[in-house]
């Protein structure tokens, strides 16, 4: 057993602690929400995963590379959905617009025309729901699901 999780590569371990700057001294019940978010994310990434959350900006970038070695390494893919678009860049090949439900858009980053000729991804993501919000009139909310944290009206999702 290495630090009380069986079977884990001890070198995938390893990088793992030094990426997410994990001190194995920390005590769970003592540390920060961000410092346990990054326990749990190394706890998930010491298999094969499925799903993680995000964390401060310069972490946010050593995983996001992280991602990409394991991409290229295992040849996966991986969706990561956020409302931050720093640096996605350079580090996504694909995007998907969900509205309401419904795909709206889902093309290679590199296909998106508003790109060449915009500064960045969060310019061109922000005229897009700048767009959607001044041709949609609100519809109203069904109280049951309104205080619900999975009620939205729109997703991005990036993918490599």
């Amino acid at each position: 057993m290495i630090f009380g999780v069986e079977d884990a590569d001890p070198d995938r371990r390893d990088k793992l602690i030094e990426l997410l700057d994990i001190d194995l001294q920390w005590r769970m019940h003592k540390v920060s929400d961000g410092q346990r978010r990054r326990v749990q994310i190394c706890l998930g990434l010491l298999y094969p995963y499925k799903v993680t959350v995000d964390l401060d900006v310069v972490t946010r970038m050593d995983l996001l590379e992280f991602f990409r070695e394991e991409c290229e390494q295992r040849e996966a893919t991986i969706v990561y959905a956020t409302h931050i678009f720093d640096g996605l860049e350079a580090w996504a090949t694909h995007l998907a617009y969900i509205q309401d439900g419904e795909l709206r858009r889902a093309e290679k980053i590199s296909d998106v025309n508003e790109l060449k000729s915009s500064t960045n991804l969060l310019s061109v993501v922000e005229d897009w729901l700048r767009a959607e919000t001044k041709g949609v009139k609100k519809k109203p909310v069904q109280k049951n699901f309104a205080s619900s944290p999975f009620f939205s009206s729109r997703h991005m999702a990036y993918y490599r």
